[in-house]
């Protein structure tokens, strides 16, 4: 039964606290992992699969520390390892089928306790594996079981039943990986327009597979390659005719044979096509404290995930000026060393170009910059001063056509209108209350045209937003003053 009140009341509510469960926005990599190590690995190839922990990435993607080959195994690590943030999407490209070696390999063994251990295995394709007594196959799954143990780095093969490898030598025969074939051209991939895609056009198949957004693209390793970067912005435009995406992308530290300098960044980062309005550019590599390189992209994606997870998915704070640990020094080759970087030469060559990177600042590593690649000191706009005004205004956009589809084909009465109108209008009021807008209003756009769209099924909302500024500096006045001295004086003379 309802309370009894008789008179005028009042309650106090928090809205907005919370906009939402659970983020829809994933950030999506593409790259290469050792998959061959997986059995069945094969079929993770040119799919979007999401991993919400390292166990599972490993299950689905195998691992290793050979990152410039193993691409997607340096965000692993990051995120899933390191600062323990997730659900990612990886895309993986390496294909065990195609990027082989020529010739196959042969070992003899023979069962002790009845396993078999074949060591320095890394690069055994593990589905490809024969094993064979005499002329007689032993039958994976009735005979035997088959396990890679990424630590060791071995292959273990084991009888399931007592005596089914027998006491003999077996001839083992197996292909080998190559990832060194993998190709720009597998990278990028293509589509066929009808729902085959591969590379980085699998980006396609993202929302229909997962069911996130793919809200954040990156692919380290790859990126810095002028005709990645462009397959990737051509691929983070409307994907599926919906959802804008934002990219995390490295300029290479060697263009050709000429290395890369904190001077020549800028110039390479126009000249090829670094400029987008939905990308962070990061500049150089960084010296890991464990002696491991590690691309900016990752480091930088991984604190702003961890961001995100702290504010339910509504990224309107940056990843600049965030802890990162991991980080020794800037890394421009294995012969550019000796080097300090102080925060005013990256401010000066690299942030106010539109390029981000990392400083030591405030006492710590931190990742430095937080512009998008279009900004720079003469060509800043209200925008593109801060990337998480393009991802707010991104976000509100992907938010409302992920929330509102099950709206269409139905009967839309004024009634209905009002309350679209009303709950769309709540949300932003949240994104108010908790300091991501500064201005948001929400009204049915009925202009003339408007309102013959309105005739033919077509209603739009506009979304009036204004982002929350960041503070890009904080800047102390301190003035010489006389003035102490006149109490000085009066102090003395008592």
């Amino acid at each position: 039964m309802a309370d009894y009140k008789h008179g005028a009341y009042g309650v106090i509510q928090a809205v907005g606290s919370r906009v939402a469960d659970e983020s829809q926005g994933a950030i999506v990599y593409v790259g290469t992992a050792p998959v061959h190590n997986v059995e069945g690995g094969a079929n993770n190839v040119n799919k979007p699969i999401v991993v919400n922990n390292i166990a599972e990435a490993r299950k689905y993607f195998g691992y290793s520390d050979e990152w410039d080959k193993y691409t997607l195994c340096e965000a692993m690590h990051v995120h899933l390892e390191n600062k323990g943030v997730g659900p990612l999407v990886f895309i993986n490209v390496l294909n065990p089928a195609t990027h082989k070696a020529s010739e196959a390999g042969t070992v003899s063994k023979t069962p002790e306790n009845g396993r078999v251990t074949i060591p320095a295995a890394q690069d055994i394709i593990l589905d490809s594996v024969v094993v064979k007594n005499g002329n007689t196959a032993k039958i994976k799954g009735t005979d035997y079981a088959i396990a890679y143990n990424i630590e060791k780095k071995t292959i273990t093969i084991s009888e399931l039943t007592a005596g089914a490898l027998g006491t003999s030598a077996l001839t083992i025969t197996y292909n080998t990986v190559d990832a060194t074939a993998v190709t720009t051209a597998d990278v990028i991939g293509a589509s066929d327009g009808l729902g085959l895609n591969t590379g980085i056009f699998a980006i396609k198949n993202v929302y229909q597979l997962t069911g996130y957004i793919p809200a954040y693209l990156a692919a380290p390793g790859f990126s810095s390659v002028p005709a990645v970067h462009a397959a990737m912005y051509q691929n983070s435009v409307k994907v599926n005719g919906h959802w804008d995406v934002y990219m995390f992308v490295d300029l290479p530290i060697v263009n050709g044979e000429t290395p890369l300098t904190l001077d020549t960044a800028k110039t390479y980062k126009n000249g090829n096509g670094y400029t987008k309005e939905n990308e962070t550019v990061f500049f150089p590599l960084a010296q890991g404290t464990d002696g491991k390189i590690y691309h900016l992209s990752v480091l930088a994606a991984a604190n702003f995930q961890e961001l995100l997870l702290a504010q339910d998915g509504i990224p309107y704070k940056t990843a600049s000026n965030t802890d990162c640990s991991l980080i020794e020094n800037l890394y421009l080759g294995a012969s550019n060393t000796g080097r300090v970087y102080d925060d005013s030469i990256i401010n000066e060559k690299l942030n106010k170009n539109g390029i981000a990177s990392a400083a030591y600042v405030g006492g710590r590593w931190a990742i430095w910059g937080c512009h998008s690649a279009d900004y720079d000191q003469e060509n800043g706009d209200q925008i593109n001063v801060a990337e998480t005004n393009r991802m707010m205004l991104y976000y509100i956009s992907n938010d409302f056509q992920h929330r509102r589809t099950p709206d269409v084909d139905k009967p839309m009465t004024a009634n209905d209108l009002q309350t679209i109108i009303a709950e769309e209008q709540t949300r932003v009021d949240a994104l108010l209350n908790i300091g991501a807008l500064t201005r948001g209003v929400v009204t049915l756009n009925a202009d003339a045209q408007a309102k013959s769209d309105i005739m033919n099924g077509d209603y739009s909302f506009l979304f009036d937003i204004t982002t929350t500024p960041l503070a890009k500096s904080l800047t102390a006045i301190v003035n010489w003053t006389d003035e102490g001295f006149v109490t000085y004086f009066e102090s003395v003379g008592d």
